[in-house]
């Protein structure tokens, strides 16, 4: 699992690309019935498992990591009691727990060359694949998470093709799972060199894959939502179906490396924002409302969230465990679906439908159109109604605009201290504002660019991005 594990080892850096896909079509009440939450437990951690980990919003654990050696032997896991106390307490409350085998490094030196030597002869390979399983059955493990960082093309790729039919073979017999971690991609169309070695072949015998999409890089491009996006567009490309996508999110920061839970401690605004910097280091992260749109985003083109890692987070309100929990009931349970329209301004959600003042929507011109009062005054921007000329009045300092009801045309307008008007101009629209269910509904783009602001759009996760 590439993480805050492996500490100094070189990273792989990806440049972003801003782009987006047309998903399949999949059934979503087929997603809420099987979505996965699934969280890496690394055993070095020292917190007390009964107060720590969060198995109430979970589905699957993977305990980290069984480390191979070359001659096919096995490293066992550091702390057994562990693995013991974790795959008890996990079955006492349902949930699965997964073998992780690898990671990419054992006590600092990278564990690739280790794989390498490992798979590439047939008696060595098949002797790890009997050691794992038998590792599997003494333990009551419900699969194993593949984490060879990472195979090459070539020869390479063929052993690890044939490592992972036979471990595939033997676990299927026994009614276990396969994943596998993998990488993330920067483009939707394009995968790094370590995603492209991965054949066909190899990725069908997987249960399910846990797209490591983080360390991007060492700052802000580290974990941001177009990097998740695009990796979810590359693997789709890939052939793996929506059933078999399951997306990873950081609970720690780069380049500082500190955990999400350290992080709240040091401020609990943090929790409300994707970055800081305290003692002169920055943290770039995903805090409550990127990890909210993520697994939103994840209900609509994926089968689940995977988590690097449970014991990073914090266990109060701003646990992102819950954010993860939450996010879900409300899709399940609520007027919520994947295709309700959701807004971000610099960062923050606006929320929506709770308190009578409407819900944005997609017209009949596919213009996302915004209740007028909430999403201007969130923005400082002060907001009246003419009723009797059906006109929307908005001002901020000296800009006033307004926009007719069923016009496609907004009215610009600059005045001076007086209240004059200095400077007048129309801008047109391809669409209208309305009035529905007696509510005023304005279209976002034309409204919010008029007055400055950016506007972008996140399609996996329906979110209008209002930046300032």
């Amino acid at each position: 699992m590439k993480s805050i594990k492996r500490a100094g080892a070189s990273l792989i850096a990806m440049l972003m690309a801003f782009l987006m896909y047309m998903p399949e079509v999949f059934s979503q009440e087929e997603v809420y019935e099987d979505f996965r939450v699934v969280g890496y437990y690394f055993e070095g951690f020292e917190d007390p498992i009964e107060e720590n980990v969060q198995f109430e919003r979970l589905t699957h654990i993977i305990y980290a990591f069984l480390i191979p050696n070359e001659d096919g032997s096995l490293i066992g896991v550091q702390y057994p009691q562990k693995l013991e106390k974790i795959v008890k307490m996990g079955h006492d409350k349902g949930v699965n727990v997964i073998l992780g085998v690898g990671g990419w490094s054992y006590k600092d030196i990278p564990l690739d060359p280790t794989f390498e030597k490992m798979a590439s002869s047939d008696d060595t390979r098949e002797k790890f694949v009997e050691n794992v399983i038998e590792y599997v059955d003494r333990y009551d493990l419900d699969g194993v998470d593949m984490d060879w960082e990472y195979p090459d093309r070539g020869q390479s790729a063929q052993n690890y093709e044939k490592l992972i039919i036979s471990m595939s073979d033997k676990l299927r017999a026994r009614g276990k799972t396969l994943t596998a971690a993998v990488p993330g991609s920067p483009f939707p169309d394009k995968g790094l060199e370590a995603a492209e070695a991965i054949s066909d072949n190899t990725l069908q015998r997987f249960d399910w894959i846990n797209i490591m999409a983080y360390d991007a890089d060492n700052g802000p491009g580290h974990s941001p939502y177009e990097f998740t996006e695009n990796s979810i567009a590359y693997w789709t490309r890939r052939g793996i179906e929506s059933e078999r996508r399951v997306i990873g999110v950081p609970f720690y920061a780069r380049p500082s490396w500190k955990l999400y839970r350290d992080l709240i401690a040091e401020d609990n605004t943090n929790a409300f924002r994707d970055s800081s910097s305290s003692g002169g280091v920055s943290s770039y992260y995903n805090g409550i409302y990127t990890i909210r749109e993520k697994t939103r985003l994840a209900l609509n083109r994926t089968s689940g969230v995977m988590i690097w890692e449970i014991n990073m987070d914090t266990l109060d309100e701003h646990s992102l465990h819950k954010v993860i929990n939450d996010t879900i009931a409300q899709r399940r349970d609520t007027g919520d679906s994947k295709d309700s329209i959701y807004l971000r301004i610099d960062g923050r959600e606006i929320e929506f439908g709770g308190d009578g003042m409407g819900t944005p929507f997609v017209d009949g011109n596919s213009r996302t159109l915004m209740p007028v009062r909430k999403a201007l005054e969130e923005m400082g921007i002060s907001v009246k109604y003419d009723k009797s000329n059906r006109v929307v009045k908005a001002q901020k300092g000296e800009l006033y605009v307004d926009m007719p009801i069923g016009e496609k045309y907004i009215v610009k307008m600059e005045k001076d201290e007086r209240g004059h008007v200095v400077k007048r101009s129309t801008v047109n629209m391809d669409t209208v504002a309305v009035v529905k269910d007696g509510r005023t509904y304005v279209p976002a783009r034309y409204i919010f660019e008029t007055f400055g602001y950016s506007i972008g759009w996140h399609d996996g996760s329906r979110t209008v991005i209002i930046t300032n």
